[in-house]
C-alpha cells in the first residue's frame, strides 16, 4: 500500500447487482448502518463480467486521497480475484482506502493494510511466474522449429506434411494441377482451416517447402 496513507474518514458506498430481477436494497441498508449518507452510495445494476462500471468509475472520481469506498463485499468489484485485486491496485494508487462490510477487509487499518500488501503481492508474483512461463513456452517452441504467429495452411498441419509426403514419394506431383494438390491436402485434415486457392500452395512452394525435408531432386507440378 501507499505509504505515509492517511484516513479522512469519509467513507463512499458502492453497490452492484447483476439482474435487474435483484435487489440492492439490502446492500444499501448495509452501507448505510455502516454510517455512510445515502448520498454518498453509488451503485449499479451490471454483470460482474462487464468491464465498464460507470456508478462505480464516478465513486472513484468522486473518492479523494484518503477517503475510502466502502462495499457490502469485494466480489461488488469485480467478478474474479484478479478484477477485485486490480481494481484495489488501481484505488491504492491513487490514495483509496478499500473495506468491505462482509469479510471485514478494511486498508484504513494496519492490519488490514498488511492482509491487502500480501493479496496485491501474491497476485503480482503470479502475474510474473505466467509472463515467465509464457517467455519460456515461446523459447522452447521456437528451439523446436515452431514459427509463431498464425498457423500456416500446410506447414503447420502434420497431416497435410505427410500427405505431401507421400505424393512427392509416389511421383505423383507432376501430375496434379495446384488445384488437386491443395484438394488433396485439404482432404488430409479436414479439421484444419481449408485452403482456399492454389497460390497457398505455390507461394508455400517459393519459399523452399517449409516444415518438409524434401529429397535433392524436386518433381514437377502443375
Amino acid at each position: 500500500m501507499q505509504d505515509g496513507l492517511y484516513y479522512t474518514g469519509r467513507d463512499i458506498g458502492y453497490w452492484r447487482v447483476s439482474t435487474s430481477d435483484q435487489d440492492p436494497e439490502y446492500q444499501i441498508a448495509a452501507l448505510m448502518k455502516a454510517g455512510i449518507p445515502r448520498e454518498r452510495i453509488f451503485g449499479e445494476t451490471i454483470s460482474g463480467g462487464r468491464m465498464n462500471r460507470p456508478q462505480l468509475g464516478f465513486a472513484m472520481k468522486v473518492a479523494s486521497r484518503g477517503d475510502c469506498i466502502v462495499v457490502w463485499k469485494l466480489d461488488r468489484l469485480g467478478r474474479s480475484l484478479k478484477d477485485v485485486l486490480q481494481a484495489i491496485e488501481d484505488l491504492d494508487k491513487r490514495g483509496i482506502n478499500v473495506r468491505s462490510l462482509t469479510e471485514q477487509i478494511d486498508t484504513t487499518s494496519p492490519y488490514g493494510r498488511l492482509i491487502m500488501q500480501i493479496l496485491l503481492a501474491v497476485a503480482e508474483m503470479e502475474r510474473n511466474l505466467i509472463s515467465e512461463r509464457t517467455k519460456a513456452g515461446v523459447k522452447n517452441y521456437q528451439a523446436k522449429g515452431g514459427r509463431m504467429g498464425k498457423p500456416h495452411y500446410i506447414r503447420d498441419y502434420p497431416k497435410r506434411i505427410a500427405k505431401f509426403r507421400e505424393l512427392w514419394e509416389q511421383d505423383k506431383l507432376k501430375d496434379m494441377t495446384g488445384v488437386d494438390i491443395i484438394k488433396a491436402l485439404n482432404a488430409a485434415d479436414k479439421k484444419a482451416p481449408q485452403i482456399g486457392v492454389p497460390q497457398v500452395f505455390f507461394n508455400w512452394k517459393r519459399a523452399g517447402y517449409p516444415g518438409f525435408d524434401q529429397p535433392s531432386e524436386e518433381p514437377d507440378d502443375g
